[in-house]
């Protein structure tokens, strides 16, 4: 768990021991929702942002300017500047 990025050892082991503690169902419940991403989850192919269908939200919304584009480093970031608008 200390692999996942933001996640140091003493969260980790707080997020272990919630996995131990918790009954069997939510502990599956959890994995099958990570497995689920994992499988389902992919990029778009007009911008490459992450996305549960081939083209995103914003590339399939027709209020979008198309002749604009708005360059990030990480998927991640376009949350961000989706919540500035």
């Amino acid at each position: 768990l200390s692999r996942l990025p933001g996640i140091g050892p003493k969260g980790a082991q707080r997020i272990a021991f919630h996995i131990l503690d918790a009954p069997a169902e939510e502990a599956n419940e959890l994995a099958d929702a990570l497995r689920e991403v994992k499988e389902k989850a992919k990029f778009c192919k007009i911008c490459f942002n992450v996305s549960s269908d081939e083209v995103c939200q914003y590339c399939r919304d027709p209020r979008r300017d198309q002749s604009m584009i708005c360059v990030v480093e990480e998927s991640k970031d376009v949350i961000a500047v989706e919540r500035t608008r």
